[in-house]
């Protein structure tokens, strides 16, 4: 991995303190071998800070701000167990500037450079689990950099641990043992409750043996403060033997004798006085402390070696700025949740357009933070997660699939690689869970969904949103800036959260490890276009048709054509029946509308000091257009609802006759025309479905509409199942086999790919193979002209998968018809509008069948369609197949 300029200047100041440490240490042995030599006995001095002071003379530390003045921090020494001065710096270092990486790259120095060593043990403390397992992650793949220069430092010996595992001196002695540990492990209040401190029996090789009194006491001597057993609780009484001791054989003892390097990911947090004096109390050989917002109290403060500016991240195109806040006055969450994605898709152009030229793939995401999370928190007054993504799905459009809970209870982005070019997700609502431990330089939009800690908010979560993509500039504007939109907030106290975000706290909840994804670059698999046959053993079946939704037509030569829900769903319709049933209670916000915006940006001259300011230009925008109301615009956004331009129109006009009738004025009606038109969509669509599905019904019930083969060779009346398929693949698209690596037995055609197929349809298909009752299955082709059924809603529904299944009598075969679901989407309306309407067309498909409708097919008994849920797969599709 290619240092960046920066990241190269904190490892050259890292290489001047272990010159002059290493300097000070051996004049401070040599002093005591002298003093020895003169018969006067006297202590290795504090020789940390002897090296920390010819810095300052040097002026090669950092300057700190107090009151407007620069100044040096005076050194905090810290001494272990043994009362041995510790050396220990931190690496002030801005999130999003790679903490992770110059973390190794200066532990493989200390090694090497300093120790000169290859071996012991280095104690990684991170303050979180999600920071736990990424880091993990990285330092367990022997392909990342990270992990290739520990087995550098070690000659490619490195043995990873966690707590848990056992391990012995001679692993210590001959490998290079890197223990990852949580921060909680080493700082509750009692010890004494920790497993670190318990006598485990697991560490022998460490001690002496336990009847080996005289062992005890010279290591007692040697390391005086390790943990002993209460003797009397061992169970030798009240009279034990005196000078007789007994050393706990537990991880912390282990710690202490073998005096690891300790490494602090966010290291202001280790510092509380009990995870200080833990800590210090493991006899660490050197502590190197990682930050964005070290420590600046007095007792426990931070020696900062290095202090890198947020200009050398801007510089290196590492970060995106300036940071455009946006503030809707008086606009509702639902408003300022329509702006950012108004915003999200106007980026997402941005970045269509720019991948087209660059080859580099970037899809914007937008954080939603919410105040209320899980099942039993939504109160009212508060903007729960559950009504975030409502307002999205339903009233702005976006697809199920786009949007994702992250919450302590909902973790929907489990698994999810959020940097991959197949992944949808576009909008991610939250509370707290991405304060720490989460890296996704997709995100370009912060949206604050709340009134009393949005500025708390900004403060902790503005590193959401900070991180560049490929950490390299894209060069086109609104790609290389970030949004924060908030609402009812005052913008200058919004705006001061920013910079303290930015400036104060640095944004520290943040993972800095770097992860470069670029999709554009390397050679793309050679794509062939491929003909697939029919599986040999089923090459001679007759053809085989579906039943489509059908609609009599008298002058049809079959007396049938393809249901056509424009004319026969929709022109069928009473639209003037439909009236905006909430137009008497709509809820009017009276306060006046005024949009602020703000543009944080670097203060460049700044830089030459040693410190990071921000400017802020600030601008206040009247909304209220001279031309008022747009009301042919507020009838255009009805027309996906309410097709009829005319009725549309007589709805508006109602609406606002009502409100005005009520004393609302027409600027309280432009400050609220979106949400208002929104609720009417939401309020009109509710009442189309109704009367739609009610039409629907009574068309099935009277055999208007039907379910049905006819004898005609016309596709839109039969669907037919192609001889042969014809995709496109690659060189590398795998096939799918068994579970146990066997070929399908049962699929209709010779080969599939794991490409057609999510996880739930893969784990459908496998056991469909499998199955006794089912005589071949088919994943209903998605490169061939797909099989869609037509309901009383728009979009056709188009199942996954088909199952020829054996009957209930020897020799008749039956087709069932599979549509699967995640669980994230049990229960919505998508989900519930296919339940309904397969529960419907396998209702009449029965009735159908008595009449004779389904023999062309070459089935016995009635087709049957189902949903499948991720939650009971197997339970619903066994119930299918009987």
């Amino acid at each position: 991995m290619e240092l960046k300029e920066y990241q190269q200047g904190v490892l050259g100041k890292l290489d001047r303190y272990l010159t002059v440490l290493a300097e000070q240490r051996e004049e401070s042995e040599d002093f005591v071998e002298f003093q020895k030599s003169k018969g006067k006995a006297t202590t290795l001095g504090d020789y940390c800070r002897e090296a920390w002071e010819q810095l300052n003379t040097e002026r090669l530390l950092p300057y700190l701000y107090q009151n407007g003045n620069p100044v040096v921090a005076p050194y905090l020494s810290r001494h272990d167990g043994l009362g041995l001065s510790i050396p220990n710096i931190c690496l002030k270092v801005p999130t999003g500037g790679g903490k992770t990486l110059l973390a190794t790259a200066a532990l493989e120095r200390v090694q090497t450079d300093y120790f000169k060593r290859q071996t012991g043990l280095v104690l990684w403390v991170v303050p979180s689990e999600a920071i736990y397992r990424q880091t993990w992650k990285q330092l367990a793949n022997r392909e990342h950099a990270y992990r290739q220069m520990l087995e550098r430092a070690s000659g490619g010996r490195v043995k990873l641990l966690e707590k848990g595992d056992a391990f012995t001196r001679t692993d210590v002695e001959g490998q290079l043992c890197v223990m990852l540990l949580m921060l909680p492990s080493a700082a509750r209040k009692s010890k004494e409750t920790l497993r670190l401190f318990r006598d485990s029996g697991r560490f022998t090789s460490f001690f002496p043996l336990e009847d080996d009194n005289e062992a005890i006491e010279a290591l007692l001597q040697q390391v005086p403060n390790l943990d002993q057993n209460d003797l009397a609780d061992l169970g030798y009484g009240d009279g034990v033997v005196p000078g007789s001791a007994s050393v706990k054989q537990s991880l912390g003892n282990v710690l202490r004798l073998v005096r690891p390097v300790v490494v602090i990911d966010e290291g202001h947090k280790a510092y509380s006085d009990t995870a200080r004096d833990t800590l210090a109390g493991f006899n660490p050989r050197f502590i190197l402390e990682l930050s964005a917002t070290p420590n600046t109290n007095s007792k426990h403060q931070s020696n900062v070696l290095v202090n890198v500016p947020g200009t050398d991240l801007k510089d290196e195109e590492m970060i995106k700025l300036p940071i455009n806040v946006i503030n809707e006055g008086k606009g509702g969450w639902k408003h300022t949740l329509s702006l950012a994605h108004a915003k999200q898709q106007e980026l997402e152009q941005a970045g269509l357009v720019f991948q087209s030229e660059s080859g580099r793939y970037i899809r914007p995401i937008v954080l939603v933070r919410v105040e209320r999370t899980g099942k039993e928190q939504r109160d009212a007054g508060f903007v729960h997660a559950e009504d975030a993504r409502k307002y999205l799905r339903d009233q702005l459009g976006v697809k199920e699939e786009h949007i994702r809970l992250k919450t302590s209870s909902d973790d929907e982005l489990a698994g999810e690689d959020l940097l991959s070019s197949t992944s949808p997700v576009r909008f991610i609502i939250t509370k707290d869970a991405l304060r720490e431990g989460w890296d996704c330089p997709f995100a370009y939009v912060l949206t604050i969904l709340s009134r009393t800690t949005a500025t708390t908010a900004l403060t902790q979560m503005i590193g959401r949103v900070l991180r560049q993509p490929h950490a390299q500039a894209t060069g086109v504007e609104a790609l290389d800036e970030c949004y924060v939109f908030t609402f009812d907030q005052d913008v200058t106290k919004a705006v001061n959260s920013v910079r303290k975000g930015l400036e104060d706290e640095g944004m520290a909840d943040l993972v800095s490890s770097v992860k470069a994804v670029n999709t554009g670059s390397g050679e793309s698999p050679n794509m062939r276009r491929e003909i697939i046959n029919r599986n040999n053993k089923f090459s001679g079946l007759p053809p085989i048709f579906l039943p489509r939704v059908l609609h009599q037509d008298a002058d049809a030569s079959d007396g049938y054509r393809a249901l056509d829900y424009e004319r026969d769903v929709l022109g069928a319709l009473d639209w003037g029946a439909l009236q905006f049933l909430a137009a008497n209670k709509a809820a009017i916000d009276s306060d006046k509308l005024q949009r602020t915006v703000a543009r944080v940006t670097i203060d460049r001259k700044a830089k030459n000091a040693g410190q990071t300011v921000f400017d802020l230009e600030q601008e206040d925008i009247d909304v209220m257009p001279e031309e008022g109301l747009d009301v042919p615009y507020l009838v255009r956004q009805l027309l996906d609802v309410v097709p009829n331009p005319w009725q549309g129109m007589r709805l508006l006009d109602e609406t606002l006759d009502a409100l005005r009738a009520k004393g609302v004025t027409n600027e309280q009606i432009y400050i609220n025309r979106l949400d208002l038109v929104q609720s009417m969509k939401a309020d009109l669509r509710e009442q189309v479905n109704a009367m739609a599905e009610s039409l629907f019904r009574a068309k099935l019930e009277s055999g208007e509409i039907a379910l049905r083969l006819v004898s005609s060779n016309d596709p839109a009346l039969n669907w037919k199942i192609a001889e042969t398929l014809e995709i496109d693949v690659s060189d590398v698209d795998p096939l799918l086999y068994r579970k146990n690596g066997e070929p399908l037995e049962k699929n209709l055609f010779e080969k599939v790919y794991q490409k057609e197929f999510n996880d739930l349809e893969k784990n459908t298909a496998w056991y469909l193979d499998e199955h006794q009752c089912v005589h071949w299955w088919h994943r209903i082709a998605v490169n061939q002209r797909s099989y869609g059924l037509q309901g009383w809603q728009k979009h056709k529904v188009y199942p996954d998968l088909l199952a020829c299944v054996h009957g209930t009598e020897n020799g008749k075969f039956r087709f069932s018809v599979l549509e699967t679901k995640g669980d994230h989407l049990k229960g919505n309306d998508d989900t519930e509008y296919k339940r309904k309407l397969f529960e419907l067309l396998t209702r009449y498909a029965d009735v159908s069948a008595e009449v004779g409708q389904l023999e062309l097919e070459g089935q016995d008994e009635p087709i049957r369609f189902q949903i499948i849920m991720e939650q009971d797969w197997k339970q619903t599709i066994s119930e299918a197949m009987g």
